[in-house]
């Protein structure tokens, strides 16, 4: 029988929680093997000398490792004495853990967190409060306990190698420990062993003759208002963080409802928005040329679109009333400015614009801004400006969109590089693979096009969190639109935004202003370190080649450039370490970098040497292109 609470309250005892429920059939274990290994200890241990300052508590033994993002741990039980004798095996972390405790005939998984006095009001010496605990009767003997940190944000517990416990949870651990409540009445206690992680064998093969997209790059949007947030030094510092992670797509997210008919307060800091982002200050709809002008003197470049247009290029209903859909014209107008005041004010307009950001549109309005759109930058001179098309807010709906803008083939035309935002990824995280058949749907309705995915993050409120594994997730995700979408450009939400709700920075964002820190630019959770591991080495004009990993849970990308520039992307999502044997014929590495919840894009020095990535982390190999 299993039984699940979640709530917040103080920690209950396995009794406590028993007497709530109805009996049902306890789960039968399967026998119970030895392995014979491990990091050996006992409950109870030799006697602690100490007569004072001796710490309050149950017996434990603390195990030295660092645990990985990801891990499978197992303690094998040679001998257990007492039948009111309790195991609880401690798993700790910055934000919150999670407890395993093992009795004779049930076992009980709680977690937990402990990073803010808010989550209780009653005395204590830490505040902690229960997020949610389960618990499972059992007959047989227990021999084995198994934790499983999975890639599908879930803890699993498993009793003898059988499944017992889950729970969906994305808080990172770090430290584990062993704690031994004695049965008084029983003599003897426990004799147990940690057994060592194994490590897998895995190769990888790249074949450079089967050629797939060219990239165009990587990117995201910085607000103007965030941007001068920053102090000179601290603005300095940032160019430094888009050259080295390679961030040069800069997108705009310019004035749009609050765009004047006369079209002259692009650049107006008044302009700007709060946005919707909680209590936060001004963000974003408003431009910035000088930002503009400097990132393409390092090589930027610019992607433009509307989101909510400007009221007087809106048409009204029957009754008088505002809506959504455009007035052709004026939205040409528009846009086409834009074009012609950044050429004037920058030297060049934008690389690429877009139909609109997230605003459904009926097919007919589409067709009819796709083809205006095309006609109006062409008539003004500006005919090497792309168009990609309307980006919805999730996949399922870019779908729908695609094939809207498929219906007329003039329409399709004009169309250079299909586009989506992905938010709906997020109702994957604890099943990733099964957002495999939308990739597929969406890959079929956008034919040949290019694809290009002008805006992903994470905003969904149970997982705006600063854990890593949130941003392993999403690393996940990086990887598939590579692969199975064959995505061109991957652009975050935001590359920095000026909160003072930290939850919104996490996820939403990559970067912050540190004002405790002269106003600093600094990473806002582990999701720079992650986007990077891909972003900081596959550079504009490489293209993606084959490559393949006999090991399904080592997923594999690999890249091409001018001149023999080469990078490889191997991100382990298994529970286990592997170590990599790589074939790619004439290759050699200069560079071996590391993204993980302790390393962040760590350089090494020595790429020849051997491949060995802890589960849930990210190593990039390199090679630059011959000068």
């Amino acid at each position: 029988m299993i039984t699940r609470r979640t709530f917040s309250a103080a920690l209950l005892s396995v009794p406590a929680l028993a007497a709530e429920q109805e009996p049902a059939p306890p789960m039968q274990l399967p026998p119970g093997q030895s392995s014979g290994g491990g990091d050996a200890f006992a409950f109870p241990g030799s006697p602690n000398p100490r007569t004072r300052w001796n710490i309050p508590g149950l017996p434990r033994k603390y195990f030295a490792e660092w645990l990985p993002a990801l891990f499978e741990r197992t303690i094998e039980i040679d001998d257990w004495q007492g039948p009111k004798s309790q195991l609880q095996w401690i798993f700790t972390g910055l934000a919150g853990g999670f407890t395993v405790e093992a009795a004779p005939g049930k076992v009980r998984l709680a977690v937990r967190y402990y990073d803010s006095p808010g989550l209780t009001k009653r005395p204590g010496r830490h505040p902690e409060s229960i997020w949610e605990e389960s618990a499972v009767d059992y007959s047989g003997d227990l021999k084995a306990i198994t934790v499983i940190a999975d890639h599908k944000l879930t803890i699993r517990i498993l009793l003898n190698g059988k499944e017992a416990l889950t729970s969906k949870t994305p808080l990172d651990v770090n430290r584990h420990q062993a704690a031994f409540n004695l049965d008084p009445d029983a003599a003897g206690g426990l004799r147990a062993r940690l057994l060592t992680p194994a490590v897998n064998q895995a190769t990888v093969t790249v074949d450079d003759t089967v050629r797939h997209q060219q990239m165009l790059g990587w990117g995201g949007t910085t607000p103007a208002p965030a941007f001068h947030e920053l102090n000179p030094r601290g603005a300095e510092q940032w160019w430094k963080i888009i050259a080295d992670y390679n961030l040069l797509l800069h997108r705009e997210y310019p004035t749009g409802a609050m765009l004047n008919p006369e079209m002259t307060n692009w650049d107006r800091p008044e302009s700007a928005s709060p946005h919707y982002y909680g209590d936060n200050f001004p963000n974003c709809e408003t431009t910035d040329f000088d930002y503009i002008r400097r990132i393409r003197s390092i090589g930027g470049q610019v992607v433009f679109e509307f989101w909510e247009l400007p009221p007087w290029a809106r048409r009204k209903d029957s009754s008088g009333k505002l809506t959504e859909a455009p007035e052709i014209e004026a939205y040409v107008k528009a846009m086409v400015r834009y074009c012609e005041i950044s050429r004037d004010r920058v030297g060049h307009p934008p690389e690429i614009v877009g139909i609109q950001n997230e605003v459904t549109q009926s097919a007919e309005d589409w067709h009819k801004m796709a083809l205006a759109l095309r006609e109006g930058l062409d008539r003004a001179g500006f005919r090497a400006v792309k168009i990609h098309m309307h980006n919805a807010a999730t996949l399922a709906a870019g779908i729908t969109a695609a094939k809207a803008f498929r219906e007329d083939p003039a329409v399709w035309k004009t169309i250079d590089y299909a586009a989506s935002n992905v938010y709906d990824y997020q109702s994957s995280f604890y099943d990733p693979d099964a957002y495999d058949q939308r990739l597929g749907q969406m890959r079929e309705a956008t034919a040949s096009k290019p694809f290009f995915s002008v805006e992903v993050c994470v905003n969904s409120a149970p997982f705006q969190s600063r854990a890593y594994r949130i941003a392993f997730a999403m690393g996940q995700l990086y990887h598939k639109l590579l692969t199975q979408l064959d995505a061109c450009g991957i652009m975050y939400c935001w590359l920095l935004l000026n909160v003072v709700e930290p939850s919104y920075g996490w996820t939403r964002s990559l970067l912050v202003p540190d004002h405790e820190h002269d106003t600093q630019p600094i990473a806002s959770s582990h999701q720079l370190r992650v986007f990077g591991a891909w972003s900081r080495h596959i550079l504009a004009g490489m293209t993606r080649v084959k490559a393949e990993s006999t090991e399904p849970n080592l997923l594999v990308t690999a890249f091409q450039g001018t001149n023999g520039a080469k990078t490889v992307v191997l991100m382990n999502r298994a529970t286990k370490a592997q170590k990599v044997t790589l074939n790619w014929p004439g290759t050699k590495f200069a560079l071996k970098e590391t993204a993980s919840p302790g390393e962040e894009n760590q350089p090494l020095a020595n790429a020849e040497g051997e491949i060995l990535i802890a589960p849930g982390s990210i190593v990039t190999l390199s090679r630059a292109a011959a000068s």
